[in-house]
């Protein structure tokens, strides 16, 4: 069983390779794993980003394309199950998953470079950042995922993502843009629902339990830079996740609300969110490591609300 990939997406990727972002296959445990890579013309540090639940690398094209100029690498894989990586030959979960992505992202990734997780993506960064902090200048959490739930309102919360006709893909789709054209609502309607009725990916959702989610401790013991970006119009992850982040992250962290942004801000806002990892990339050169905080007091987040 093949993941799916849509044919605009397909058209999407080609267009990808002939503009730099080559298609590089990679052998791991659970299989291969497909990644856009590209050398950079630029002196920040490379950029490496994981993308959400049912997408893939491709569809943050532009984002990643315009960093190609500006720094010294862009590198996103399609995560297990996702895009053109296989399905785990055990079948799709989160070991299974983490596994993948992991030795994909060891072999790919050749010097400390930032990490940008979106959606489900921001829990896999995270949760590689703390294993491997000696590949990581920064984390730039856009949306991220993985905040804990009581397991009812997680349940719940699973059920969002059980997607079986065009009408409920559509709603879904109103539900991750700040703003919609009814061409675009189709358009992406009928990609969603192929992906989200997919065996892999429903394996993997109703395998998924609200333990597998981060805990306060590992967010708290995040010391590198990071900067997390939220959407004022997120309407898939509800406001407990970024009232999560904000309790947990180190007083360091800033966290930005941004308006006219919703869960997929890459597609939305791609200029804007450019230049803000430029920016944050060139603070992050000029920062001095950071002393892991002596008491748990010192793990306090702020909220920056930037206009």
């Amino acid at each position: 069983m093949k993941p799916t990939m849509s044919l605009p997406e397909r058209m999407g990727l080609r267009l990808l390779n002939a503009q730099g972002l080559r298609s590089r296959y990679l052998h791991t445990s659970i299989g291969k794993v497909h990644a856009l890579d590209a050398e950079g013309q630029g002196e920040l540090p490379p950029v490496v980003l994981l993308h959400g639940l049912s997408a893939n690398a491709a569809a943050y094209g532009t984002y990643l394309r315009r960093l190609i100029p500006l720094t010294q690498r862009v590198i996103a894989p399609d995560m297990p199950g996702h895009g053109l990586s296989d399905i785990p030959r055990g079948g799709l979960d989160r070991e299974s998953m983490l596994a993948g992505s992991f030795e994909a992202l060891d072999r790919l990734i050749d010097r400390p470079s930032i990490l940008v997780g979106n959606s489900m993506g921001g829990l896999g960064v995270i949760r590689y950042a703390l294993a491997r902090p000696e590949k990581v200048r920064g984390l730039l959490l856009v949306s991220p995922g993985g905040a804990p739930m009581p397991e009812a309102a997680f349940q719940r919360f699973l059920s969002t993502f059980k997607i079986d006709t065009h009408q409920g893909a559509l709603e879904f789709v109103d539900k991750i843009f700040a703003k919609s054209t009814p061409l675009v609502r189709h358009a992406f309607a009928l990609g969603i629902r192929d992906r989200f009725t997919h065996p892999a990916l429903r394996g993997l959702l109703d395998g998924i339990t609200s333990e597998d989610m981060l805990r306060p401790e590992e967010v708290a013991a995040l010391h590198l830079p990071t900067l997390l970006i939220w959407g004022r119009e997120e309407r898939i992850l509800p406001r407990s996740h970024l009232a999560f982040f904000a309790d947990h992250l180190p007083a360091h962290a800033e966290i930005e609300e941004w308006p006219d942004f919703g869960h997929v801000g890459f597609l939305e806002q791609a200029e804007g969110l450019v230049r803000r990892t430029v920016a944050f990339a060139r603070g992050v050169c000029h920062e001095r490591p950071r002393a892991a905080p002596s008491t748990l007091a010192d793990e306090r987040a702020t909220l920056a609300v930037s206009a």
